[in-house]
């Protein structure tokens, strides 16, 4: 299985090395059970509130890098998924209120008709159904065939079925299926 693990994943194993994003991120470093990558947006989001604090705990540089670290080949440079696409709320207006599958046909050059499946099932490019914030991270998944997407961000991604395949999952789901929980 492959997964690709947003910005929470990090940021929730750094504050809690006992916890489940911490032991799914050893899991795919070690690329048995589970291989993973993150992309480089996530990553940087990762570093910007780690810096910032954490639930109140600021975690320095040299911490974060040994971290990181602790994960190789994880979070190699080669290993790190380019987006695709930026961050940012899609400019083209035509795009918004629409298929999150259809955005990324449409973001990432029209390639991967399988996106296209099931568009009437899809969750919305809209407030309160899928953040534009995280369209990235389907687009990072699609480029490198994830099975999954891992986050804790319920808010933004709830769990089930996205689109091409892919679904979203918790950390904590995760780990139930693989067994670690």
């Amino acid at each position: 299985m492959l997964a690709c693990f947003d910005a929470t994943v990090l940021c929730g194993a750094i504050r809690k090395p006992t916890g489940y994003n911490f032991k799914l991120l050893e899991l795919a470093a070690g690329g048995t059970v589970l291989s993973g990558f993150t992309t480089d947006v996530a990553g940087m989001e990762f570093v910007r509130n780690a810096l910032d604090g954490l639930s109140g705990v600021t975690y320095d540089m040299e911490l974060i890098e040994a971290f990181l670290d602790h994960f190789a080949p994880l979070f190699n440079p080669d290993n790190v998924q380019p987006s695709p696409i930026g961050r940012a709320l899609p400019v083209q207006v035509s795009l918004h209120n629409r298929p999150i599958g259809e955005v990324v046909y449409e973001l990432t050059g029209r390639t991967h008709d399988e996106l296209l499946a099931g568009l009437s099932e899809q969750l919305r490019l809209m407030a309160g159904e899928f953040d534009a914030y995280d369209v990235h991270l389907l687009a990072a998944a699609v480029a490198r065939n994830a099975d999954v997407i891992c986050s804790a961000n319920r808010a933004h991604l709830p769990e089930g079925p996205l689109a091409g395949g892919i679904e979203i999952v918790g950390p904590g789901r995760l780990a139930a299926d693989l067994g670690i929980a």
